[in-house]
């Protein structure tokens, strides 16, 4: 059984060493030439853009402002940009 409690033991310092790097690879910054769609469910999907891919977002695609936010709700994604609220401060210091 002591060998049993080492093992669960150092399993466990092992994965909250590991945990930290995982968490890294979730990242939300992009580098150019990467796209990230929000699906209806509000999973986040990541993809490298072809050159075809980027002529077509330079087409069709719009700049988003510094200061955007995307908010889920009810199935719905909702954005706006961060701004003052009158006596209450900036919106992003209101949600948090």
């Amino acid at each position: 059984m002591h060998l049993v409690h080492k093992i669960i033991a150092t399993t466990a310092v092992t994965l909250s060493f590991a945990a930290p790097a995982f968490a890294q690879n979730i990242s939300l910054e992009l580098s150019d030439r990467q796209a990230m769609m929000i699906t209806p469910s509000g999973k986040v999907m990541r993809m490298d853009v072809s050159t075809t891919g980027h002529n077509m977002m330079m087409k069709y695609g719009h700049r988003v402002k510094a200061g955007t936010i995307f908010y889920m709700s009810g199935g719905q994604l909702y954005m706006a940009v961060n701004r003052s609220t009158g006596s209450h401060g900036m919106l992003v210091d209101q949600i948090h």
